[in-house]
C-alpha cells in the first residue's frame, strides 16, 4: 500500500470517529485557558474552522469572547450549569467576583419573534426576521431572501435598527 494510500486511510479513520461538531447557538462547557481545569459554560457564536469556535462565555462581557479549539471544548451542556467564580486575570479586569456586568447589558431582550430588523454581517446591512430569543443578548434570525441555512443567532448589538 502507498504511503499516499496509508495516509487517506488513517484520515477517514480519523474523521468518521470525531464527535459530531458543535453548532452555532449551542451551550457548551470550555475549559478556561490558563489550564486549571475550570469549565465554563459558553455559547457558539460562530464556527471558524474545521476544529475552532468562536465562543461567549456566559455571563461575562462581549471582550472575554474567544477563539477555542475543539480541544477546549468538553461538550454539550445538559441542564442547568453554575459558572465556577472567575479566573484571576477576569476578576482584575471586570473589578468584580463574579461574572462581569458591564453595566450596559440589558436585562431584558428588547426584540421579540416576529420582528424585522436589519443586521450587520460582514461589513453589510440585511433585512432579517426574528425567529426566536435565545437570551438577554442574543436572538434567532432569519435573512428574508435566503434559505434557512443561512438563520443565524447573533448578538443583539449587530442588529442596527428595527425595520
Amino acid at each position: 500500500m502507498s504511503r499516499r494510500a496509508v495516509v487517506c486511510a488513517l484520515s477517514l479513520l480519523l474523521l468518521s470517529s470525531c464527535k459530531r461538531p458543535y453548532r452555532v447557538g449551542e451551550h457548551v462547557l470550555v475549559e478556561w485557558e490558563d489550564g486549571t481545569g475550570q469549565l465554563y459554560p459558553a455559547f457558539v457564536l460562530e464556527r471558524v474552522g474545521a476544529t475552532r469556535y468562536h465562543v461567549h462565555f456566559d455571563g461575562y462581557d462581549a471582550r472575554f469572547d474567544e477563539d477555542v479549539g475543539v480541544d477546549r471544548i468538553n461538550g454539550r451542556v445538559e441542564g442547568p450549569v453554575v459558572a465556577p467564580p472567575p479566573p484571576r486575570k477576569v476578576a482584575r479586569a471586570v473589578g468584580s467576583a463574579g461574572p462581569a456586568d458591564s453595566g450596559t447589558a440589558l436585562l431584558v431582550n428588547p426584540y421579540k419573534a416576529g420582528d424585522r430588523v436589519r443586521v450587520r454581517w460582514r461589513g453589510s446591512i440585511y433585512t432579517a426576521l426574528v425567529l426566536e430569543v435565545r437570551a438577554r443578548d442574543r436572538v434567532l434570525i432569519h435573512y428574508e431572501g435566503y434559505e434557512n441555512a443561512w438563520d443565524e443567532t447573533v448578538p443583539i448589538d449587530r442588529i442596527v435598527a428595527r425595520k
